[in-house]
């Protein structure tokens, strides 16, 4: 099965209007990243500079009233049009209601600076996170806390 007809398949489980903001979506992100790897993960279209899911720049997400379209540096982002949603460290996204939103030419441009800017934070998350092992003598950072904000 192609990763088209497994994308397609993915998409007839939403309604119809999703279905299409879903598609639109995607034709505007591979018009606009022609070299990314697409593949579905955690029930999203997923847009990579490789295979990999760590290298992952944005997402399209389908959910029951509206569909996500994410950034995984989303907040590093220059949102001129302030579309971006969110208040995490790195992550922003946009929901988008209807197919006409999906005729914003401010997505295509935040998707075309994910695309482009996509690798920076991936090799700064890296190169800081071998800096932090280093300074810890070579051992594995300290695990986080797993208590949750309420």
């Amino acid at each position: 099965m192609s990763l088209a007809d497994v994308v397609e398949e993915f998409l007839s489980n939403y309604p119809e209007e999703i279905r299409r903001i879903s598609v639109e979506l995607r034709k505007m992100a591979r018009h606009t990243m022609p070299r990314a790897h697409e593949f579905l993960y955690y029930d999203a279209i997923n847009y990579s500079l490789d295979d990999s899911p760590l290298k992952r720049v944005c997402y399209i997400s389908p959910l029951e009233k509206y569909v996500t379209l994410g950034f995984l540096f989303g907040a590093q982002l220059d949102d001129q049009r302030h579309l971006l949603q969110g208040s995490g460290k790195r992550a922003r996204h946009v929901k988008i209601k209807t197919l006409e939103e999906t005729r914003n030419s401010g997505l295509k441009e935040l998707v075309k600076a994910a695309w482009i800017h996509g690798a920076d934070p991936i090799a700064k998350i890296k190169r800081n996170l071998g800096q932090h092992v280093a300074a810890r003598g070579g051992t594995k950072p300290a695990p986080r806390s797993r208590h949750q904000r309420l």
